[in-house]
């Protein structure tokens, strides 16, 4: 629908990959070693990554995925373009493939699964900038709420303490209300997508909001469902030289997915499964499962992805951001948008700083090593439990920031390997 390159053109680069073999960087090593039980327990899994001799590769190794290179040259070169998975000569294989591993899809699930064009989430903000984001299941809603709740807000915020617990309390209204989100077409969400957009909505939100104390009530931010936990995603953002951006955001949740490999195509299946709540399992404090989000067929589960680009007033590309880390994604995409946007820290200064985050289930701020000791004690003085996140606390920006009309910075963050490239 846009773009210049021919279809088979986009599957060339990582055809050549899986021929010549992939780099093990050092998180994808570091995920190996810590799921050696599930490889060696999936047969196909153990066909994939182990070498002859029954050794995890490592850092520094590569591992060459043949079958999956054949697959995509299909794919590439077929008049149907990925309707060759699902309902072409791969489609027979593929389901027997999981069927064989005790999967219940049908060749109709697969022919019946369309990817969606749909009207992206608009939040308008000061100084003339415009979000546009994915609408749900995405949680694109929910990150226009956070920046228009805090637009304005945080000016006169005298302290960054006050200002870290006007972003965490404006964190944990938003997952109050993330409980009521799910697929639009299974569950009638208007009345809260309403609500998220809503001006007077926000100012009563807003007015709320305490420096001074903080509530450990659930139900004080709106939460009467207890929302899942999503995992995993990989993210992807370019600005192309004529000013068009694209920002893609993919996932298969968990670590290796569903542990499986389809052997006819060398295709990782996902476990998305997991992200839809399940009816009467309450969670820890007695909070129901919410309805919104039971799975149903076709029905996709809810996300924290939130894919972003902001334009300034011309429509000119300000900012194009997004993240890897589940449900953290959304936290951390509003962080460093409101530094970059809102505190004029430069792409690099944005991603670097370290973060903090609340989503309410489980009820604890959680910030990285590296902030100022004085803002966790403050934040706990003030009634917050707090934790420090580890290493692998697993957020991860990837973003591109246009200041002017020459004037690009990108940035990958160093919380995993990635790498930014311009020409």
């Amino acid at each position: 629908k846009y773009g210049r390159l021919s279809w088979a053109e986009l599957f060339e680069p990582t055809i050549k990959l899986c021929e010549d073999g992939i780099p093990i960087n050092e998180h994808l090593a570091f995920n190996i070693e810590t799921r050696e039980e599930d490889i060696r327990a999936s047969d196909s899994l153990s066909k994939m990554l182990l070498s002859k001799n029954n050794t995890l590769p490592k850092f520094g190794d590569y591992i060459k995925l043949p079958k999956l290179a054949e697959t995509l040259k299909v794919i590439a070169n077929s008049s149907l373009l990925s309707d060759e998975l699902y309902s072409g000569s791969l489609t027979d294989a593929f389901v027997q493939d999981i069927r064989n591993a005790g999967g219940i899809i049908t060749k109709e699930d697969l022919k019946n699964y369309k990817a969606e064009w749909a009207e992206p989430i608009v939040a308008n903000l000061s100084g003339g900038l415009t979000m546009y984001s994915v609408p749900p299941p995405g949680s694109g809603v929910l990150l226009g709420y956070i920046l228009r709740l805090l637009d304005g807000y945080l000016n006169n915020a005298t302290t960054p303490l006050e200002m870290t617990q006007r972003v965490t309390e404006a964190f944990k209204h938003a997952y109050g209300r993330r409980s009521f989100l799910g697929d639009p077409k299974y569950y009638n969400i208007s009345g809260i997508m309403e609500e998220l957009t809503s001006d007077e909505f926000i100012m009563a939100t807003r007015r709320k909001i305490s420096d001074t104390e903080t509530s450990q009530d659930v139900r004080f931010y709106g939460a009467e469902y207890a929302p899942l936990e999503d995992h995993g995603t990989a993210n992807i953002v370019v600005l192309a030289p004529n000013g068009d951006a694209a920002v893609a955001t993919s996932t298969v949740n968990l670590l290796f997915g569903s542990k499986l490999v389809s052997e006819s195509t060398g295709i990782i299946l996902n476990d998305e499964m997991d992200d839809f709540s399940a009816p009467d399992f309450a969670n820890f404090f007695g909070i129901p499962p919410s309805p919104a989000n039971f799975i149903a067929p076709g029905k996709r589960p809810l996300s924290s992805m939130c894919p972003t680009i902001i334009v300034d007033a011309k429509g000119d590309v300000r900012l194009a951001i997004g993240s890897a880390g589940g449900t953290k994604i959304t936290t951390s995409t509003a962080l460093v948008t409101i530094l970059n946007l809102w505190f004029d820290k430069n792409i690099k200064e944005a991603v670097d700083s370290p973060r903090f985050h609340h989503q309410l289930f489980p009820m604890e701020f959680a910030y990285e090593y590296g902030m100022n000791k004085e803002i966790p004690i403050g934040m706990s003085k003030i009634g917050h439990k707090t934790k420090r996140l580890g290493k692998h606390w697993g957020s991860c920006i990837t973003a591109i920031a246009r200041n002017g009309t020459n004037y690009i910075t990108g940035n990958s963050d160093f919380r995993r390997p990635g790498s930014v490239a311009g020409f």
